[in-house]
């Protein structure tokens, strides 16, 4: 599983009730919408890779077996996949991941940062954020709709739709079957005009995640 920022009955209603595969969850960042429900995760047995200030955020202490401290640059083992974080930019510590498992081949996880300076050769499919546009934004200011001190903040913070698009573009995408798009803004993005620019960018099946949401990899 990628973040915990869900409630853990909520999960296990959407696994039919049965969490036995789920061999390990992986954290971005201790932000509440990615991490909320950490100590119930690690409550019930379930390995938990995070970055120190997760744990930290949610006092649980390095003899918790469950809390698995990790670090950038390092790989990891959770069952059949191998996690590779690496650092992002954001206001707090925060990772990306490469998630590799030989039944879907290489996947690029990144969210919450202002850009990613690294490109990846390899990918299978990528989930990245996609979190608003200059232009709605700049238009919600404008009519009053958003306050004008947001902007710094989601400059310096989440990804702008042509910085998706330059990224893409930087990187080899010629063997990605999926590019799914996650943590769009409640107001400042339009899911199908970004779908739509996206795909037009890539070529690729381009998706928006939502609640039930299933793609098969």
């Amino acid at each position: 599983m990628i973040e915990c920022g869900i409630n853990l009955k909520e999960v296990i209603k959407s696994l039919n009730f049965d969490i036995s595969k789920v061999v390990g969850v992986i954290i971005s960042h201790e932000h509440g919408d990615h991490s909320k429900y950490v100590r119930d995760f690690t409550g019930v047995g379930i390995n938990v890779l995070a970055h120190e200030s997760v744990f930290q955020r949610y006092q649980l202490s390095i003899l918790c077996n469950f809390a698995k401290r990790i670090t950038s640059g390092k790989g990891y083992s959770v069952g059949d996949f191998k996690i590779i974080p690496f650092d992002v930019k954001h206001d707090v510590p925060c990772f990306g991941f490469i998630i590799m498992h030989p039944e879907i081949g290489k996947l690029l996880f990144l969210t919450d940062t202002m850009y990613c300076e690294y490109t990846f050769a390899g990918l299978n499919h990528i989930l990245i954020e996609c979190n608003y546009s200059d232009d709605i934004l700049n238009n919600n200011i404008e009519s009053g709709r958003v306050n004008e001190i947001m902007r710094p903040r989601l400059m310096k913070t989440h990804m702008e739709i042509d910085t998706v698009k330059g990224l893409l573009r930087d990187n080899d995408i010629s063997g990605v079957a999926n590019i799914v798009l996650i943590h769009l803004s409640d107001g400042n993005s339009n899911e199908q005009q970004f779908i739509n620019e996206i795909k037009s960018a890539t070529g690729k099946p381009v998706y928006a995640a939502n609640k039930g949401f299933i793609l098969e990899l």
